[in-house]
């Protein structure tokens, strides 16, 4: 190859390294511009996005299984978790009983009980 369509070669890649590199330029203000509108093309998921775990959903307890774990940990090292346990639950229900509580904050709850520890 001659130089000069070596050289041809080499500008014809800048160019197109330009066009992409402008071009990329222009999808990232329009992102960032700040409006909430959805981008005009979708982004590719990659292999590994496609193969992450997805997360599983919080488990649903019963007020009957609610109860049971906030006795159990109520009683745990001779009811040294007694005063903290009764703080929760009047955190997630103003009345400080288990009925006050709703039933979608029983998840929040029991991971936060099941928090409590010796530390």
């Amino acid at each position: 190859m001659s130089k000069m369509s070596e050289l041809s070669a080499m500008i014809d890649n800048l160019i197109s390294c330009g066009e992409t590199l402008a071009e990329t330029g222009r999808a990232l203000k329009e992102f960032y511009s700040g409006t909430d509108e959805a981008p005009a093309k979708p982004a590719k998921k990659t292999k590994k996005e496609d193969a992450a775990p997805k997360e599983e959903p919080a488990k649903e307890y019963s007020k009957e299984e609610v109860r049971g774990i906030l006795a159990k940990k109520a009683n745990e090292a001779d009811g040294r978790f007694k005063a903290d346990v009764k703080a929760i639950v009047q955190k997630y229900g103003n009345g400080g009983s288990l009925t006050d509580v709703d039933a979608k904050d029983y998840a929040a709850l029991v991971s936060e009980v099941e928090g409590l520890t010796d530390a």
